[in-house]
């Protein structure tokens, strides 16, 4: 008898030191998600094709987290049965291990967008430099503002992409490592 108490508390143990963990990565992931809000709100296309290519890119995969974020809060508040206000309510239907595993292939093409984006990183940064090396050759004033307005658009698209990237990688495998935790809870408990 004494073995099963024991386990019971093991157990009871770990599942709530991996909701804790959780609660703590969801948080995190809320302030990563307003700083890639932040950021796609400021984001302006520069006129460039390849840098407009990458920009879009690292803007559609930071939508993405964001949105993933989001459905991940979601979800994590459903199984341990609270509402969006943090109101404890048991009448709330739990994820189901399917559900989480659908979701986790989510988060799996997410990784897989950003991977998209970082790949068009060289070609947009060799064209925003080039486009750069070209206004400053420009012998005609007005053709020269022109050129330069826009090399800087190009420059600060790339500069986008250089800021959002790092925040997109450690969002994704936050959100990762969160699932996956998940998942394995719910195997592990049987808590299907």
């Amino acid at each position: 008898m004494k073995k099963y108490v024991l386990m019971f508390m093991s157990l009871f143990m770990m599942v709530c030191s991996a909701n804790a963990q959780i609660k703590d990565d969801i948080q995190k992931s809320k302030e990563r998600a307003a700083k890639l809000q932040a950021l796609c709100d400021d984001y302006k296309a520069s006129g460039n094709a390849n840098v407009d290519g990458y920009g879009d890119a690292v803007k559609n995969a930071a939508i993405l987290a964001i949105a993933n974020s989001v459905q991940l809060e979601n979800m994590y508040k459903r199984q341990i049965g609270e509402t969006q206000d943090g109101v404890t309510d048991v009448t709330i239907t739990k994820p189901t291990l399917d559900e989480w595993v659908t979701f986790a292939a989510t988060v799996a093409g997410e990784a897989a967008s950003i991977k998209a984006a970082t790949d068009k990183v060289q070609a947009a940064t060799s064209e925003a430099k080039k486009m750069t090396e070209e206004a400053s050759k420009q012998k005609n004033p007005m053709k020269a503002a022109k050129t330069v307005k826009t090399a800087k658009a190009a420059a600060v698209v790339v500069e986008f992409g250089n800021i959002a990237t790092p925040i997109l990688v450690e969002e994704s495998a936050a959100q990762a490592k969160a699932v996956k935790e998940i998942i394995e809870t719910l195997k592990s408990g049987k808590n299907l």
